[in-house]
């Protein structure tokens, strides 16, 4: 493996525990979500840190060369990344559909009186739901200029 991911792995887990050092010292509004930084950024710091230190051992070396081929067939594979490429559609068609009901149950609450001064949070909703729709038919048609 490359040096590159044992610092990154390092200062990652450097930048954790100084957020749960200011977390425990300062109490602030703050404080939770400079505790989530400590778990959200500090796990995958120490996991990539111990993917290293792994991997850099001489016995593992012949199987992680293997692993890094498979993932470049992988990667070049022409039915995986059509099958990426799937996976991707159905996931924006997800969010798109997902956030649209969402957007639905919030009118109808906000219309029974259920929650009170929603009228931001649905505008914002709709707004993000027109962005994400338009930003896919903006990302397709610059896709087929360029293919």
């Amino acid at each position: 493996m490359k040096k590159r991911d044992l610092w990154t792995g390092v200062v990652m887990v450097l930048f954790a525990a100084l957020c749960l050092l200011v977390a425990l010292v300062y109490e602030t509004p703050m404080s939770s979500v400079l505790c989530g930084f400590t778990g959200g950024v500090g796990v995958p710091g120490a996991i990539q840190i111990g993917r290293y230190i792994k991997w850099s051992k001489p016995e593992n070396a012949v199987e992680y060369q293997e692993r890094l081929e498979q993932q470049r067939i992988d990667l070049r594979d022409e039915r995986k990344e059509m099958l990426r490429n799937k996976a991707g559609r159905y996931a924006y068609l997800f969010s798109l559909l997902a956030n649209a009901v969402i957007l639905f149950i919030l009118a109808l609450l906000d219309t029974l009186g259920v929650i009170p001064e929603s009228r931001w949070l649905i505008l914002s909703l709709a707004v993000w739901l027109l962005a994400q729709y338009f930003a896919g038919i903006l990302i397709y048609r610059l896709l087929c200029r360029k293919y």
